[in-house]
């Protein structure tokens, strides 16, 4: 199809953004009876009907009277280019403003006047000629109950994670707005709001959603705490990945008798001196050299603060040696701690009866076993007589 008389661009130059955002949902796609292999199109803001071309339609939107009071910014924009093309002496092709309405048919015609392309505007999609949208998005389609959907609203920055799409259709009440549609709508069941199928569309909405929002951000753990962030802090909208614990290894360490050193500045504290012992795990196994350290601090009620080193070395034909530190507390009520002081009573006092709840920490220079210097381990322990025994969980 050639170009239409007393047509040609508004301006030289970068077309707006909300031009190429807005130039699909802007018109309504029809098959003209005349021409059936050829698609028209029907401006939603002022049911002006045209052949189907994206570029002619962005045209039409710069020129379009009711589009531009919708959309101020793109008037601006297009103000401003034009005034800049004027002002640089590039308008090489003569300005011929808007064209001829003869072209088009009547915006409103009388009852029971058709277009001249054959097509008469679907008020359910199109609304009444008083009706017609003011927004850049399809006409939205009302409630059963007339109550008509919001404007489409672009989907705002947000820190919420991105919607599964078993959510976005739980969210939604699928239905036909009429027997005879061919297509489905669906009804937000946050805010009773109903729009045209479109899986997108509803994705969009729940992430401006009020009602969903709610829900979402209650899901967030950090908004369940005894004090939470205001509303409006960042805080508040993050949805932050939850730690997970695999047991990735055991030690033993076998250990002399207790040296006290004294009481100092934070409590009594005390000197254990490592004989020996052994580890086995996930990434490998081998023994605790001799040497290690483990510096006691007890302090009221007898709670003990756990600050040790260690010493791995692996089983391999060239043994590895790995750092192992530990730091943690060790806590009960005072008569069973009274009792853990003893090796003997130790071995007849219940794991569960006490807390022992460390952080570990490994570090190697041998590329091998480089993985465990990123590595953090959280564990829990027991003394056995002249043992202490470590679970350390890898957090992951």
């Amino acid at each position: 199809m050639g170009r239409q008389p007393g047509w040609s661009r508004p301006y030289d130059g970068d077309m707006p953004r909300h031009i190429d955002q807005d130039v699909h949902s802007a018109f309504v796609e029809f098959r003209n009876g005349s021409e059936p292999k050829c698609m028209s199109v029907q401006c939603l803001y002022c049911n002006q009907t045209r052949a189907k071309n994206t570029t002619r339609q962005k045209q039409h939107l710069l020129q379009c009277a009711p589009y531009l009071a919708a959309h101020p910014e793109v008037a601006l924009q297009a103000s401003a280019a034009a005034d800049e093309a004027a002002a640089a002496g590039s308008s090489s092709e003569p300005q011929h403003g808007h064209p001829d309405a003869s072209q088009y048919p009547n915006p409103n015609p009388p009852p029971g006047e058709h277009t001249n392309l054959g097509f008469m505007p679907n008020p359910r999609i199109n609304g009444t000629p008083n009706q017609m949208p003011g927004h850049g998005g399809r006409a939205s389609i009302g409630a059963p109950d007339g109550t008509p959907a919001a404007k489409r609203q672009k989907t705002k920055n947000s820190n919420l994670p991105e919607i599964p799409l078993r959510e976005v259709h739980a969210a939604f009440a699928e239905f036909k707005a009429k027997d005879d549609d061919k297509c489905m709508s669906a009804r937000c069941l946050h805010c009773n709001q109903v729009r045209a199928k479109n899986t997108s569309r509803q994705r969009e909405h729940l992430m401006v959603c009020p009602g969903y929002q709610s829900v979402l951000k209650e899901k967030i753990p950090a908004n369940n705490l005894r004090h939470q962030f205001d509303e409006d802090d960042v805080a508040s909208s993050l949805a932050l990945p939850t730690p997970s614990l695999t047991l990735d290894f055991r030690m033993s360490i076998r250990v002399k008798p207790k040296l006290s050193i004294g009481t100092a500045n934070f409590g009594r504290e005390s000197w254990i001196s490592c004989v020996g012992g052994q580890w086995a795990g996930r990434f490998g196994k081998g023994i605790l050299l001799p040497g290690g350290q483990d510096k006691q601090t007890m302090v009221k009620d007898m709670a003990t603060r756990i600050d040790a080193s260690y010493l791995l070395q692996t089983n391999d034909e060239q043994p590895a040696l790995i750092t192992c530190k530990v730091k943690g507390w060790w806590t009960g009520d005072r008569d069973v701690m009274e009792r853990l002081q003893d090796p003997v009573a130790a071995d007849n006092v219940a794991a569960h009866r006490y807390l022992f709840r460390v952080v570990i920490e490994l570090e190697t220079g041998d590329e091998r076993y480089a993985d465990v210097n990123t590595g953090l381990w959280v564990g829990s322990g027991c003394r056995r007589g002249a043992e202490i025994v470590y679970d350390a969980h890898r957090v992951s």
